[in-house]
């Protein structure tokens, strides 16, 4: 299979949910979250530029279909699938149909949390960590429930419609949505309790490698940051989504190597640097480990 082309440019754009805010054509009661159809018109991500947004999003594909990459994976959605997407996962469109449609909610980290779940959700949390996106196909009654959630969710959310109690629809609406999602993947995983402690535990720790993962590779760090011992988040980490902190460390760290690779105005070294290695050596001996293979033939393989 031939390697993905990068353009040499190549750079991270980062996708604001102001921007997305700015495409609606009405007053929103909530700018923590919005109801939007897309097409291939106004689809404004471009083919095999790399974007990283700072909101989550649902979508019900309606016609056609799209392709998309995450973490050198490829996914494709067509008519009747639902696609979940976290925050700040770094992702490349490779293809979308002329005839491509469908039915988005954008929502910020902040209404999430506001509606009461706070990551609660076993899928949310795993989506941030061994599998960046989630897709759900051949569910057609759940796909026709969503549907009908979102379209109520963009009528409570426009200015112009009188309504007394929005507020308490618009979240009675979105937690079904969750719910929804959540049920389905709770369906299909393997059953394990995890209890409220053990959740809030991995959304802090995530929440600290996202922040933390370019200067601290050190799980003893994380714990401290949290008044853990290092056994204990080990313990949880592993329950709660199957992987151990030092491993998504650096899954985060091979990601962000990747991307800074594909940048040709930084040599091998400063890339090191930048992530803290101590020096050349290591990064490279880190990176042969984690990708397969060495930074330099790494480059010139999806570079050139």
């Amino acid at each position: 299979m031939p390697k993905k082309k990068y353009p040499e440019s190549d750079f991270i754009s980062q996708l604001a949910f102001d921007e997305v805010l700015q495409q609606v054509e009405f007053d929103l009661r909530i700018k923590e979250f919005v109801v939007m159809e897309i097409d291939k018109v106004n689809y404004i991500i471009k083919p095999n530029v790399p974007y990283r947004s700072d909101y989550f999003c649902v979508f019900l594909v309606q016609r056609g279909g799209v392709t998309f990459s995450l973490d050198d994976k490829s996914y494709k959605v067509s008519k009747g699938d639902i696609a979940f997407c976290p925050r700040l996962e770094t992702f490349w469109l490779d293809e979308i149909t002329e005839n491509y449609k469908a039915k988005y909610i954008f929502f910020s980290l902040n209404f999430i949390s506001n509606a009461g779940f706070n990551y609660k959700s076993n899928n949310v949390l795993k989506s941030l960590s061994s599998d960046p996106t989630h897709i759900i196909r051949n569910e057609a009654d759940m796909y026709r429930k969503l549907n009908f959630h979102l379209d109520e969710l963009k009528i409570l959310n426009n200015k112009e419609k009188d309504n007394y109690y929005f507020n308490e629809m618009i979240w009675h609406h979105f937690s079904l949505v969750i719910y929804e999602i959540d049920n389905y993947f709770k369906k299909i995983e393997k059953p394990h309790v995890v209890t409220n402690r053990e959740d809030e535990l991995t959304t802090s720790f995530f929440k600290l490698v996202q922040q933390y993962f370019k200067e601290e590779h050190n799980v003893q760090f994380y714990a401290d940051k949290l008044f853990i011992s290092r056994k204990y988040l080990t313990k949880v980490i592993n329950k709660t989504v199957f992987k151990s902190p030092r491993d998504i460390i650096h899954q985060v760290l091979a990601i962000e190597a990747r991307l800074l690779l594909r940048n040709p105005n930084l040599n091998i070294n400063e890339v090191a640097a930048l992530l803290k290695f101590s020096d050349q050596a290591a990064f490279s001996k880190f990176f042969k480990k984690h990708v397969g293979r060495a930074p330099l033939e790494y480059r010139k393989d999806d570079l050139y």
